[in-house]
């Protein structure tokens, strides 16, 4: 399984990944930010490590793990940028997290088969 990355910062390690300072964007619309930045929190937990990154622009404690879905792979702090920093995303990847979000509301969910096991306990 490949998974896209987003959200790896540059660093003296890897000088070739962007500045997250370029994508601030002070007029992306604040509903579809927050639901990008729940999206984010709420991704499968892929790794944890030892360490702490910290914020690459107000310099914060952010974050020690990798989060996913099916498709990407983010830093668990990804979200704060978001969120507290308006750090814009791809557009590709805005869409993504909206389809999934609407695809979610309007799916049909099916209770058989978890009330026949419940009872088999």
């Amino acid at each position: 399984m490949t998974l896209r990355a987003l959200g790896f910062w540059r660093s003296e390690r890897a000088p070739e990944l962007p500045d997250p300072v370029p994508l601030v964007d002070d007029e992306w619309d604040e509903e579809e930010r927050w639901l990008v930045a729940m999206y984010l929190d709420q991704g499968q937990l892929g790794r944890e490590f030892m360490g702490f990154s910290r914020c690459r622009i107000c310099h914060c404690v952010n974050g020690n793990a990798e989060r996913m879905d099916d498709e990407f792979l983010w830093p668990s702090g990804l979200s704060h940028y978001v969120s507290d920093h308006s750090v814009k995303l791809p557009a590709e990847f805005i869409s993504h997290v909206l389809h999934r979000l609407d695809a979610m509301e309007e799916g049909d969910f099916d209770f058989t088969w978890w009330k026949e096991q419940a009872y088999q306990a």
